[in-house]
């Protein structure tokens, strides 16, 4: 992804897409999306998502059970579609579905659309009108990297993001400490009541590998909660090896059987979804996952002087030419 990176034209960029022991599942679509126009109150004046870039209808998917299947495509986003200059999330989105003749099961999670979105801050730069500049004189504008993870009631969907910290670009030592990591269900954190969908787990770890069957590495746990997070999080690099590391941050919200979404978005006035249309969820745990790699290189400490060697000995039987015997 072009993180923090000024962006014009048509862009190049390469998506792997992974497929954890998913076998009834196909992924349909990857697609970039634009960001959402606003005012200058921070109103959203459009909700359309609009697409910039996309593979096309595709299906991939896992020719055999109980296997994890990885592919790249290869996507042009063209940025000129987007309607404001400014600073701004560029928003990867993938749709799955069930494969033909799998049989749908919710109360086992089988059924559901899963959609996974990464959303990473760029600088949009076509020639297009500026965004307008809020009102608010102390207004510094917010544009973290947030994942989500959707399934068909996608208006309860989970998110997690690093609000006021970059993620390192460059090898980093010490002590790295990483401001407001923030977990939430969307419904909780736009103070609707009642919560329909509340965070139930918030986890941190560092280097995990939980695909290495049977024996799984659950890695490094840095943060381990039952609830929603809003706080920082200092990390002891020395700890860790030099080199690459990966920091795991997973978002878990569990919905009650029998929940109703409603349709209306309250905090946008006047726009209506119907994307659950008054039916009750069978329940379950949705999460998001935001990964991403970072690199460390600590001082290492000064190798330990070498043992001085034994001087020869003259005594009877040893001429020092080294023709003794060890037992």
């Amino acid at each position: 992804m072009p993180y923090n990176q000024t962006v014009t034209g048509t862009i190049t960029i390469d998506v792997l897409f992974q497929l954890h022991l998913q076998h009834d599942y196909f992924v349909k679509e990857i697609y970039f999306l634009a960001p959402l126009p606003f005012n200058a109150s921070g109103i959203v004046l459009d909700t359309e998502p609009r697409k910039i870039g996309s593979t096309g209808p595709i299906d991939f998917h896992c020719p055999e059970a109980n296997h994890t299947c990885m592919q790249v495509f290869r996507v042009e986003v063209d940025t000129s579609l987007v309607q404001q200059d400014c600073m701004g999330p560029l928003r990867a989105r993938a749709d799955s579905a069930l494969r033909e003749g799998v049989v749908a099961n919710l109360s086992r999670g089988t059924g559901y659309t899963y959609v996974p979105e990464l959303s990473v801050p760029v600088r949009f730069s076509n020639g297009k009108p500026a965004c307008p500049a809020r009102d608010e004189p102390d207004y510094e504008p917010d544009l973290p990297v947030i994942a989500a993870g959707f399934n068909d009631f996608p208006w309860s969907y989970s998110r997690m993001t690093i609000l006021r910290d970059k993620i390192p670009m460059r090898p980093i030592r010490g002590k790295w400490r990483l401001r407001q990591l923030q977990s939430f269900d969307q419904r909780q954190y736009n103070r609707i009541t009642p919560v329909v969908a509340p965070v139930t787990r918030s986890f941190v770890t560092l280097n995990p590998r939980f695909h290495l069957l049977p024996n799984v590495i659950i890695g490094s746990v840095q943060l381990d909660k039952p609830n929603m997070i809003w706080e920082n999080l200092e990390i002891d690099t020395t700890l860790l090896p030099n080199g690459r590391n990966i920091l795991f941050f997973r978002s878990d919200s569990f919905i009650a059987p029998g929940t109703t979404f409603p349709d209306a978005i309250p905090w946008l006035q006047g726009v209506n979804h119907t994307f659950s249309g008054g039916k009750p969820h069978p329940g379950g745990t949705q999460s998001a996952v935001l990964a991403f790699a970072f690199f460390v290189d600590n001082p290492q400490p000064p190798r330990p002087p070498a043992p001085p060697s034994p001087e020869p000995s003259s005594g009877p039987g040893n001429s020092g030419g080294g023709n003794g015997m060890s037992m």
